[in-house]
């Protein structure tokens, strides 16, 4: 009888990640997906990809974006197939400009004098020249000009015409700079192109050095930290350093390769599912962005597979699968396939979701959708993260079974057996997720990253930084996830909806305690303050009801199916409301209910409409409004100085603010409500900095007012 009572009880425990997913899958159709779900393969897909230097539009791109393509059809995918968008420097996708292309045949720096050492060589470690370089032969003086970026790096006698300079500087900056205005003939650099609490600490890394390809000469080649500073300490000494540059490389029209494959849902008319990723990177590129890519491509694997051999009905929707260069691919894809973009209800994003924790120091993030898209779709990733991460707790603490763990053994792939280091963060912008939640395509994204990660875009970014288990536990996430997305329909919503509204409730009354703290924000008047947290709830509201409504709308079911649980959520509200009028009445807040701090001001109750082509406002190799106005005129946009707000450093989410201002523009808001759209989402910003961002789009041609 005592070991039928310990089976029993293992059976139990083993099965706590099963029935702590539901009630989006069956506790079948959960242990089905997890059996399925392998790390081996990915981490082997992974292994020949990080010998590819996949920068856009080279010849090693379009390799691995054919590799991935034959993996979609071994898979069984239906309509497997690479595009190819031609690129100029000047054709546009929605408002993205295309870039230009960049192939390489040679290249080669040497130290020649006083010692013969090789600096750097494309064909072995193509990472130390930076992307965008062009052909230059040259012997010649380095010259040290220290960060290179600014103008006072170039005064007094510092000759650098003809010479190659060293710098640490942004190495764009420097390019314009030393090369355009100075005459300098290349650029060697030890750029710190990430920042992190580890950053400098391994000195020994080459980091991914990127020019901008509209400059019409340069060429800049990356060197380590330890190697610049070696330089740069012989320099100080008097020692004349001559370097021999050899780059044999051109800047041209091209394509961007893009490559999708679906597996079709049983409604055509249900939209379609999309996974998405990014396949350009540096050699090896093995979490940033290898990961990505090989983990939707088992998401896919899995569910054609399951689906094919009956283990998992064929969902309504169709699931697509793209990889292709960040952001541009996507962009590009979307605007050459308007009917696509219309279908598409989701989308699974990964970036970077392979790393050893204890090896690259990040952790795992699922991240929600910005607050001017809300939806139920965050719910569902976090969902099934939260199973899979009770599981591998679990079976680290011995108190569960190996396959409920869900850790990688197969032979080749060995991966830990460690917890997963995973959270929940509010949206962080980055990736082609910004495209895809962007107002204007309104695809709401579950975002799935490592971060922070201290090998990315270096030579270090390696397989051995990979853990063969994660790449299991998140291809299971995703696919879970997707296969929910494409398969929900309005029968689920008794269910779903009471699931749901418990969740905008705890949200809501997380947005309470931060009100709390801001009614009694000493920096912020009495009156004022009271207004601030008011709103912080009010928008809260709106955007936990527009969450719980996104299921209902999604799913197509009665306009009315949660009006209990948003009654539910509009008392709960009410609720903390009293309590914060209370707190605002005993710091010294006067009058029945706060005014709005810009209600005198006659600019708030203007309405802008979007107008022109879908996207954001930028993009990997593109800012609209600096584009379109000029670096003066974009300099003088406040959000983007200090002049945004006195009690927020502004300018360090301004990019953040002007994403969301952007996003909130829908022809009906006024100025004044999208004003307070964003101040609760990022905290409060003046109303004439709003106006002003908002006038500067409008000289750009992005919205105009009614």
């Amino acid at each position: 009888m005592r070991c039928l009572r310990l089976i029993w009880f293992l059976i139990a425990l083993s099965s706590l990640g099963a029935f702590a997913q539901q009630p989006f899958l069956t506790v079948s159709q959960w242990v089905t997906l997890r059996d399925e779900s392998n790390g081996a393969a990915p981490y082997e897909n992974l292994r020949y990809l990080t010998t590819l230097h996949r920068v856009p539009t080279t010849p090693e791109f379009d390799q691995a974006a054919q590799f991935i393509l034959q993996r979609a059809r071994e898979y069984g995918l239906a309509d497997a197939h690479s595009e190819q968008f031609p690129i100029d420097g000047s054709k546009n996708y929605g408002l993205m400009r295309s870039y230009l292309a960049w192939t390489v045949e040679e290249t080669r720096l040497w130290e020649v004098r006083p010692q013969h050492l090789l600096l750097g060589d494309w064909s072995t470690d193509p990472i130390r020249l930076a992307d965008y370089s062009h052909s230059a032969d040259v012997e010649t003086e380095m010259v040290d000009v220290g960060n290179g970026a600014s103008e006072a790096d170039y005064s007094g006698n510092k000759d650098v015409r003809g010479k190659i300079v060293l710098a640490d500087g942004v190495l764009a900056r420097v390019q314009e700079l030393a090369i355009a205005q100075h005459g300098a003939a290349g650029i060697v650099s030890d750029m710190p192109n990430q920042t992190t609490a580890w950053s400098g600490l391994d000195t020994t890394v080459v980091r991914w050095g990127h020019l901008n390809a509209r400059q019409p000469s340069g060429f800049a080649f990356m060197v380590s930290h330890q190697t610049a500073e070696a330089l740069r300490a012989r320099l100080r000494s008097g020692e004349s350093i001559i370097l021999n540059a050899h780059v044999k490389a051109t800047v041209v029209p091209g394509h961007w390769t893009v490559v999708t494959a679906t597996i079709p849902g049983t409604d055509p008319a249900a939209g379609e599912i999309v996974y998405s990723c990014h396949l350009d990177h540096e050699r090896p590129g093995a979490n940033d962005n290898g990961s990505g890519c090989v983990t939707i491509l088992e998401s896919a694997r899995m569910l054609q597979r399951l689906i094919d051999s009956g283990k998992l009905p064929r969902p309504l929707r169709t699931l697509r699968f793209i990889w292709g260069p960040e952001v541009e691919g996507t962009m590009a894809f979307l605007a050459s396939h308007p009917e696509t973009r219309q279908r598409l209800r989701a989308d699974i994003h990964m970036d970077m979701v392979g790393g050893d924790p204890f090896k690259n120091k990040s952790v795992f993030h699922l991240t929600g959708t910005p607050w001017s898209l809300p939806s139920f779709v965050t719910d569902v990733g976090v969902t099934f993260l939260d199973a899979i991460r009770t599981a591998a707790s679990g079976y680290a603490g011995g108190e569960t079974l190996a396959d409920a763990g869900i850790v990688e053994t197969r032979a080749g792939a060995q991966g830990t057996r460690n917890e997963l280091f995973a959270d929940v963060t509010p949206y962080a912008s980055g990736s082609d997720h910004d495209d895809y939640d962007s107002s204007t395509i309104a695809v709401p994204s579950l975002y799935l990253r490592d971060w922070p990660d201290i090998y990315i875009h270096t030579d270090h970014d390696s397989l051995d930084e990979i853990d063969a288990t994660k790449l299991r536990r998140v291809a299971l996430l995703g696919t879970a996830s997707g296969y929910v997305y494409a398969s929900l329909d309005a029968g689920r919503l008794p269910v779903l909806l009471p699931f749901l509204a418990a969740k905008t409730e705890a949200r809501l009354a997380q947005n309470f305690g931060m009100a709390q703290q801001l009614v009694n924000e000493p920096q912020l008047d009495a009156d004022v303050a009271w207004y601030e947290s008011r709103n912080l709830l009010h928008q809260a509201l709106l955007g936990e009801s527009a969450t719980l409504h996104s299921i209902v709308e999604f799913t197509g079911g009665r306009a009315d199916a949660d009006a209990e649980e948003a009654k539910a959520l509009r008392e709960q509200a009410a609720t903390f409301q009293a309590w914060i009028d209370v707190q605002a009445e005993l710091r010294g807040a006067t009058g029945t209910a706060p005014r709005a701090p810009w209600a005198s001001a006659p600019e708030a109750k203007r309405v802008p409409v979007r107008v022109g082509e879908f996207g954001p406002l930028t993009y990997q190799n593109e800012d609209v409004l600096l584009t379109r106005l000029g670096r003066e005129r974009f300099g003088r946009i406040k959000l983007m100085n200090a002049e945004a707000s006195r009690m927020l450093h502004a300018q360090d989410q301004s990019e953040l603010y002007a994403y969301e201002i952007v996003n909130f523009v829908n022809g009906k808001r006024t100025l004044g409500e999208i004003r307070d759209a964003v101040s609760a989402e990022y905290g409060p910003l003046p109303v004439s900095v709003v106006a002003d961002y908002l006038d500067a789009c409008a000289e750009a041609g992005v919205i105009q007012w009614k």
